[in-house]
């Protein structure tokens, strides 16, 4: 029976009976395990791949979501800066400044966690000057915006920001200027962009052509009918630049000249960035144009503790005395400044080439009657005559009362004196303005713009600059350095000079650059973006934002900080 089981008879299928010969069949036990084994491969083979799969895409889904993480640290970091900004400038001071303040910016943790690897903090970083104006290292803190050149203000600088012949001559003759400004005093514009590292006129030129209205070539500049002869042609904008950027469309812009070496955008010079630089300059050369410029900057006009000014050229001039006296605390400054309006004499005129009535009015001021609050009873305040320039004005004045056998010269309250400035110069500058406005664009911050700038500063010698260089990088805590006049207080600048220069100069600013970095400790996912924000206004205003997470975090994480377990911080190497 077994045996027969093992038979195969083949049947003929012609004959209806079977062929007595038999073929012998094979045994065939282990097909069924050989078919399991090979489905129980392509089983793991298919469960692994998918697992791989899933893990992938759980892995990309982590990833995708630390990189929001990291997106939303940076929203975080940006909100903590509009923080700061909201507050008034005296606010901003005691919650630690803006400048350098690792305590509210350095390694903030937004995301808790014991794993570094999901512990989420932001940092916002800037750019540090040392004290002889150079690019060194960063800081924990904002840029004032300031401290760049502004673009868009260096055609209504020409326009209206003009040095008379007369008045360098009369500066030369005092040992005030170099004679040779003279010549290029036409040039303002062009001169403040050649302090710039590697500037050329032509490129100079050609940049003030590509901002000015007309389409008039300057002596190297290019205008409309060489932008229109290129392969792809386009026009001169003849108008301000939304951003910085835009210079790379102007002749002779380079990405090398305008970025420099810094490929990272990160605002210093990386050893590895260091091997690029060919220029054989210092490294502030070799971080480019764009961290010497911007379109952006702006100062509102109010008092420290952000409070409107009072505008000296108010036309009440009773409610003028009355906020004077109130905001001043002095009654003779305040009359004085209201007697000013009426039949005042500034003491810079003569000495610039003013009428000979002003030339003999200050002759005078050096035998004249001390001023007194009780004169201003005799003078008509309906009406006031005199318009004050500018707050320096004030100083070393005079004012005339009567007429004839009469008359009497008064001095100002406010000398022209060094030691009498540091008292009332605070006053002057941080609670009265000359001009009713509530933003003004584009003055150099003199505290911390880089020493490039302030070599490219009319009328300065290269040895008074340098000693104004030098003079901001000693400490002190005197209260005039938080107003562009404390190189005339301290003696580094005559009364002519500082006034020549106030146009330009600032030693504030009110919009403000920083770098924020979201990022987590243990981990590679981050995000960084370069921010302006616009401080006034009440609720401060990005007027710029830009991501840079394409080009890495910028910073290693020891120099954005890391916290421990317990949450406290552990200082990173840069402090």
């Amino acid at each position: 029976m077994a045996q027969a089981n093992n038979v195969r008879c083949p049947v003929d299928r012609d004959e209806t009976t079977t062929t007595k010969q038999c073929v012998p069949r094979r045994a065939r036990r282990g097909i069924f395990l050989l078919i399991a084994l090979v489905v129980i491969a392509v089983s793991t083979m298919a469960a692994y791949s998918f697992t791989d799969l899933m893990l992938a895409y759980d892995e990309s889904t982590i990833l995708s979501g630390r990189k929001t993480q990291a997106d939303m640290l940076v929203e975080s970091g940006t909100e903590l800066a509009r923080l700061m900004l909201a507050q008034s400038p005296t606010g901003r001071e005691e919650m630690g400044g803006v400048d350098n303040n690792p305590a509210m910016f350095q390694a903030i943790n937004v995301v808790p966690d014991l794993d570094p690897q999901r512990r989420g903090n932001v940092t916002v970083i800037a750019p540090s000057i040392d004290a002889m104006g150079e690019f060194s290292g960063i800081r924990y803190g904002l840029q004032n915006e300031s401290a760049r050149l502004n673009l868009n203000v260096l055609t209504v600088i020409e326009e209206n920001y003009t040095v008379g012949d007369e008045a360098l001559q009369a500066a030369a003759d005092l040992g005030l200027a170099d004679t040779d400004q003279a010549v290029v005093s036409d040039n303002i514009a062009r001169e403040l962009l050649m302090s710039l590292p590697n500037m050329t006129e032509d490129v100079a030129d050609s940049i003030l052509d590509w901002l000015d209205e007309d389409d008039e070539q300057r002596d190297f500049g290019a205008e409309y009918d060489y932008y229109n002869a290129l392969p792809t042609p386009y026009g001169p904008k003849n108008g301000p630049l939304d951003s910085v950027e835009e210079l790379l469309l102007v002749r002779g812009v380079t990405p090398e000249l305008l970025f420099g070496a810094d490929t990272n955008r990160n605002g210093i010079i990386d050893p590895i960035e260091q091997t690029y630089i060919t220029t054989g300059d210092q490294s502030t050369a070799s971080l480019g144009w764009s961290a010497f410029l911007t379109v952006y900057s702006r100062e509102g006009n109010k008092t420290a503790d952000g409070a409107d000014r009072v505008d000296v050229n108010a036309e009440d001039l009773e409610q003028l005395q009355a906020d004077l006296t109130d905001v001043l605390g002095n009654e003779d400054w305040a009359s004085f400044i209201v007697a000013y309006r009426v039949a005042g004499q500034s003491g810079a005129t003569a000495s610039t080439g003013g009428d000979s009535d002003a030339a003999e009015a200050v002759s005078q001021a050096s035998s004249g009657q001390a001023w007194s609050s009780s004169v201003l009873s005799t003078l008509d305040l309906s009406e006031g005559k005199v318009e004050v320039s500018q707050l320096l004005d004030l100083v070393g004045a005079t004012v005339v009362v009567g007429e004839g056998n009469d008359q009497a010269v008064y001095q100002s309250p406010f000398a022209n004196e060094p030691l009498s400035m540091a008292t009332y110069m605070p006053y002057l500058m941080g609670l009265l303005t000359s001009k009713d406005y509530d933003s003004m664009p584009g003055r150099i911050n003199l505290n911390e713009c880089p020493a490039e700038l302030i070599y490219g500063l009319p009328i300065l010698e290269e040895e008074t600059a340098l000693a104004l260089v030098e003079a901001r990088g000693e400490q002190s805590e005197s209260e005039n350095r938080r107003f562009e006049t404390w190189p005339l207080v301290e003696g580094i600048l005559t009364l002519e000079q500082m006034r020549q220069l106030l146009p330009l100069v600032t030693a504030g600013g009110d919009v403000f650059r920083a770098q924020v970095v979201g990022y987590f400790e243990g981990a590679n996912q981050s995000a960084r973006v370069e921010v302006v924000i616009d401080a006034t206004t009440i609720n401060p205003d990005i007027v710029y934002w830009r991501s840079l997470s394409h080009l890495g975090r910028g910073f290693d994480v020891g120099t954005l900080g890391v916290r421990g377990e317990d949450g406290m911080q552990t200082l990173s190497i840069a402090e």
